[in-house]
């Protein structure tokens, strides 16, 4: 059999061989290292241990670690992880229906499948309803102050034996600091080589009392941090814009960076006839008469700057128009839409801590933590633009949207009437109704999400007899509010075009007209988790390898979710706008068990169990079995385990929720059977006059045209069954001495049953095969009969898919992590340390229902899972200053639906994706170097250069800003600069 190894690992290998060798060469230190006896609990086993160990793969990240890793924060730190994937949610923009947050998804089950704990117990989720993200409860990670911090333990196999719903494929435990005494300050600053996107932060812990000898110890500190935000047109240095612009250009496309919107503050307006059906000859191109360069523009609003006005500092026809492109109309006012764009949004941070420690006689220590963390998300996206089109009387409208109870609502396109004052034709000969392409320049388009968490554990632990024991009551909130700034709702805008209250004309409204037409949308949640547990481990009895050890626990816990978007949410008053509502609790009780058994010197077993009972759907018991087979004494050990897992159905999806969205399918177009004529399979047709875009592309897939999202009204299932999984891992430690450590682990994780909304691409499948089954009811078509296709009754576009929860089939996903850390000191000269790590994923596969092909995702953007991703870390330390350099590494991604046609298509814009590498997102290399240095006692001052080359290859098109693959995350300011500077004293 051929087993192919990713490269890193034969690398790892060949480095292991080379250092054993040099080894055997030189003479060991004269004074041996002191063994560790003091028993701890590892995540991953609740049995108090010396030998952390374990059957099962934990990753250890230690404060030092997390200091000298170069990253922003810890949440970057975690991404980078091989076992990490593209699903996590990065805090860098507001995201779908909340902002601000940051969520780990392993393996590409998403962020709903890795839980998330802090000192072995749960945090609440957000209190929010998101199903753009981890299809469940949303649980953020950046709460917690990264100066609190003793270590992270992510544990890359499945625990719902131990920890209970949500870690089927992993669990990330912060583990923070227990007691502290003295003073620590520090400071840091990030920003990229052009003072782009600064983060400033700063912070302080202090602690006094020794618990050993005072029998107290308060420990706390808080940690400030401030993110400033970034526009596209702030990194248009990055990349390769030049090129970009080539294709784009080839394609028919405008040049980026050139005031690329029709819409602006300087509306242009239109005559409003019957129909806007067929083309007229402008210019000696055939031009659609619902065109905004077509015969019914009539003028733009004075006051326009030259540069932006057509005819003046934008020409007639841009660079990159094809023949057949109409051109722009003399006078219209263009708006830049890359320049006013952000791609980082703003943040302000807050979190702090503060834990009390008694001794409650020798054996016992009462504790008490309190957790508190803030964060304020800032998003400015783009003054609001109704509609770019130009309707008719006989159809006026510009946008539909669903409304919480299932109908639709329609907004007209922006009319004037001829008694309105900023009607230009009013007061002439021929008055008549005019309608506007307009910017709302003066409604502000910030999107502001402020997330508040709390968390207090109250708790004993110590021994008790021959038991060790940890209990502790637990409540833990976040509350969360989401601010739309100055949303139109339809309400006020209808009655401000009858009124006048509003002006189109180019100036700025007062407050007073802003609010005749606008208002605050405003979404609340609060989520709660309220738990109390016991845990307890003793040794049992004798092996022939040692005691056998017994854990024993039980919990019970309530959690509660609320989400309430506001009155004009709930009514669809918003142009446009969906809100989310859910509101539930629940109660779970469980009980658990874990044995270790050291049947020998040589072999160990791990063997747990769990048993839950939820409120809302029933029970669910899961187990694990673990073994560790130690060949060779500490030099090479195998380990194994076989778990199951599950994770129970979120309270917004199995209680009170509703939810809207909007959604799209990227893979291919879907056409109407109805509107869609496909006599020319390659070239269909829109059957209406005008041609509508959705007709032949209804998902909206933008690689086709610009047809957009289409809105869903999505409903909860309160028939629900859990998700359920498998997952098995095997593999070896080999340390052929005390200086080289290497793991190989092979791992293979099954959902069955996966939570899932109902997938547009699966009802508009199964609507076009039979347009009279099942799914005929999930298709809403635009009743007004002036949208109907002439002679066929109900034949509107199709304007809604209705949608809900389900239990679909199954993912399954196998490959290998590999660590190897080799150190090589050199006496009087300092230590050498190479750091090899990361995953290889052979397999991805999908199958959501049984009509449906196998989804290969593997190694393709669909999943954002590279099928090798690593790093390698070189550094060299000495007492008082170190040196570093990490070469990181992603292989590039298949694009579904696009990459077969790019490699295969003849057009020039085809051409030029094949010529440069960019028929894929491209494969990840970049190289980072960092330094520290301790000048004086209690000083550390630490560097980094993160991206040194600048890179700008992974990118879904042509390598530049606006294509890049991880939008809102840090990485997109290319080569970026952090220093930090903290002190400590006793």
């Amino acid at each position: 059999m051929n087993v192919r190894l990713p490269r890193p690992t034969v690398i790892a290998l060949a480095v292991l061989v080379f250092v054993h060798q040099a080894q055997a060469q030189t003479p060991a230190p004269t004074t041996p290292r002191p063994e560790q006896l003091e028993r701890v609990e590892v995540t991953g086993s609740l049995i108090k241990r010396t030998d952390k160990e374990t059957p099962s793969v934990v990753q250890v990240i230690t404060r030092k670690d997390i200091r000298n890793s170069g990253f922003a924060n810890v949440e970057e730190l975690l991404r980078s992880g091989g076992s990490v994937d593209a699903g996590s949610i990065g805090d860098g923009a507001a995201s779908g229906f909340v902002g601000g947050l940051a969520t780990i998804s392993q393996r590409g089950f998403g962020s709903q499948a890795t839980l998330i704990l802090i000192n072995g117990r749960r945090i609440a989720p957000v209190g929010a309803v998101d199903i753009n993200f981890g299809r469940g409860s949303l649980t953020s990670v950046n709460t917690i102050p990264q100066g609190a911090i003793d270590r992270i333990e992510v544990l890359k196999d499945g625990a719902s034996a131990l920890y209970g719903s949500d870690a089927m494929a992993g669990v990330v435990n912060y583990i923070l600091r227990k007691d502290f005494e003295g003073l620590e300050a520090n400071v840091g600053y990030t920003a990229n080589d052009e003072g782009v996107g600064p983060t400033k932060s700063g912070g302080f812990s202090f602690g006094f009392g020794n618990l050993d000898s005072q029998g107290f110890n308060v420990f706390g500190g808080v940690e400030l941090s401030k993110r400033d935000a970034v526009t596209g047109g702030e990194l248009k240095d990055r990349g390769d814009l030049a090129l970009a612009n080539r294709q784009l250009n080839a394609g028919g496309t405008l040049t980026r960076f050139t005031p690329n919107s029709v819409a602006s503050q300087f509306g242009s307006y239109y005559r409003l006839p019957a129909s806007t059906a067929g083309t007229t000859t402008l210019d000696g191109r055939a031009v659609a008469n619902n065109s905004p360069f077509g015969v019914n523009y009539l003028g733009t609003f004075p006051g326009c700057a030259d540069a932006n006005r057509v005819g003046a500092g934008v020409p007639f026809r841009p660079e990159g128009f094809v023949a057949a492109t109409a051109s722009l109309r003399a006078g219209q006012c263009r708006f830049d839409l890359d320049t006013t764009d952000e791609v980082i949004s703003a943040q302000d941070r807050m979190s702090g801590l503060l834990r009390a420690s008694f001794a409650l006689g020798k054996s016992m220590t009462a504790y008490a933590d309190l957790l508190v963390s803030r964060t304020k998300t800032v998003e400015t996206g783009l003054p609001y633009v109704l509609t770019t089109g130009v309707a008719s009387s006989a159809n006026p409208v510009a946008a539909t949207w669903a409304r919480a109870d299932g109908s639709i609502a329609r907004q007209n396109a922006l009319i004037l009437g001829v008694a309105h004052p900023d009607n230009p034709t009013r007061g002439t000969a021929t008055p008549e109704a005019v309608q506007l392409i307009y910017r709302f320049h003066d409604l502000s388009p910030e999107d502001i999400s402020e997330l508040t968490s709390k968390r207090l554990t109250l708790g004993v632990e110590g021994s008790l007899g021959e038991w060790d024991f940890d209990s502790a009551l637990l409540l833990s909130s976040q509350d969360n509010q989401r601010v739309l700034r100055d949303r139109v709702r339809k309400s006020l805008l209808d009655a401000a075009l009858v009124s006048g209250s509003y002006r189109f004309n180019g100036t700025t409204n007062t407050r007073e007209a802003i609010s005749s037409i606008a208002s605050d949308a405003v979404t609340t949640g609060e989520s709660t988790i309220t738990s109390l547990d016991a845990r307890a481990s003793r040794e049992l009895f004798s092996l022939a390898g040692g005691a056998a050890a017994i854990a024993l626990g039980a919990e019970y816990r309530h959690e509660k979710l609320a989400a309430v978007p506001d009155a004009n949410f709930t009514s669809g008053d918003y142009v446009g706008l969906v809100g989310n509502s859910t509101e539930g609790s629940r109660n779970v009780m469980a009980a658990f068990a874990e044995l270790s058994l050291p049947v020998l010197k040589s072999l160990e077993f791990q063997v747990a169990a769990r048993h839950e009972k939820y409120s809302d759907f029933g029970s669910s018991t899961t187990g694990k079995l673990g073994a560790k087979w130690q060949i060779l004494p500490s030099t090479l050990a195998l380990r194994s385990t076989v778990a199951t897992g599950f994770r129970a159905p979120s309270i917004s999806q199995i209680s009170k929720a509703f939810l809207l969205s909007f959604n799209n399918f990227q893979d291919r177009a879907i056409l109407d059977p109805i509107r869609c004529d496909a006599t020319n399979p390659t070239a269909p047709v829109s059957r209406s006059d005008p041609p509508s875009l959705r007709d032949c592309n209804v998902l909206g897939r933008t690689a086709t045209n610009a047809a957009g999202a289409i809105p869903t009204a999505i409903s909860a299932n309160p028939n629900l069954k859990p998700e359920t999984s498998k997952s098995a891992t095997l593999g070896m430690v080999f340390s052929p001495n005390k200086n080289v450590d290497l793991t190989i682990d092979g791992w293979y994780f099954e959902r069955n049953d996966e939570i899932r909304v109902q997938r547009s691409i699966d009802i508009m499948d199964a609507y076009v095969a039979n347009p009279t089954g099942p799914f005929a009811d999930a298709i809403v078509r635009d009743p007004n009969p002036a949208t109907w296709l002439p002679g066929i009754a109900n034949s509107g576009p199709i304007i809604t898919i209705l949608r809900g929860y389900g239990n679909f089939l199954w993912s399954k996903t196998s490959g290998i992590d590999y660590d190897l850390n080799v150190r090589y000191p050199i006496e009087e000269i300092g230590t050498f340390k190479l750091n090899i790590a990361g995953s290889y994923t052979s397999r991805f596969d999908q199958k959501v229902i049984e009509s449906a092909p196998v989804d290969r995702l593997a190694g393709t953007s669909s999943s954002g899972i590279p099928s090798s991703k690593g790093s390698a870390r070189l550094s060299f330390e000495r007492d008082t200053w170190s040196l570093w350099g990490r070469w990181n590494h992603e292989d590039k991604l298949f694009r579904i639906g696009v990459t077969p046609a790019c490699l295969a298509g003849s057009t020039p814009a085809n051409a030029i994706l094949r010529d440069n590498n960019a028929c894929y997102v491209g494969a990840l290399r970049t190289y980072d170097a960092g330094f520290t240095l301790n000048p004086i006692k209690g000083l550390t001052i630490s560097g980094a250069v993160l991206n040194l080359a600048n890179d700008y290859a992974r990118a879904t098109n042509i390598p530049y800003v606006f294509n890049a693959w991880d939008s809102g995350n840090p990485a997109q300011l290319g080569r970026r600069f952090s220093l930090s500077v903290s002190y400590a004293m006793d």
